[in-house]
C-alpha cells in the first residue's frame, strides 16, 4: 500500500493508495500493512479492488466507483472520513490550485492541484 510499517510517531493523514500491494505474509495491507501503537492514520484510503488487498491496519477501504467520487472525500456520512479533504470537481483537463485536491468526479482518482 501507502505504508509498509508505520512507526510509533508515524502520522498519515488525507491521503489514499489505488496501486497493486504484493508481498509476504507480514506487513501487507490496502494502505499499511502495519502501525505501531500510537502511529496515527485517519481520512485516508485504499483501493480494495485494483491493490487486490481486502485488509489493512489503517485507513479504510472503498471501492473504485467510491475513490473516483468527490462524496467520498468530503461528504460527511462517508465511513473513514474524520474532515473533508481541500477538494473540488474539476472538468476532465482542467485543475483548480486554489485547492490542494482536485477531482473529476467519476472518472479518476483526486490529483493535487498543481499535478496537470
Amino acid at each position: 500500500g501507502l505504508v509498509g510499517y508505520n512507526e510509533s510517531w508515524g502520522t498519515v493523514i488525507n491521503s489514499y493508495s489505488s496501486g497493486s500491494v504484493t508481498g509476504g505474509d507480514f506487513e501487507v495491507g490496502g494502505l499499511a500493512g502495519a502501525s505501531e501503537s500510537g502511529a496515527a492514520i485517519s481520512n485516508s484510503f485504499w483501493d480494495v479492488e485494483t491493490s487486490g488487498q481486502a485488509t489493512s491496519d489503517g485507513g479504510t477501504g472503498k471501492t473504485t466507483a467510491e475513490m473516483q467520487s468527490i462524496a467520498t472525500f468530503s461528504d460527511m456520512e462517508t465511513e473513514g472520513l474524520d474532515g473533508p479533504w481541500d477538494m473540488i470537481a474539476v472538468a476532465p483537463g482542467d485543475t483548480d490550485d486554489e485547492y490542494s485536491w482536485n477531482i473529476v468526479d467519476g472518472q479518476t482518482y483526486p490529483f493535487l492541484g498543481w499535478e496537470r
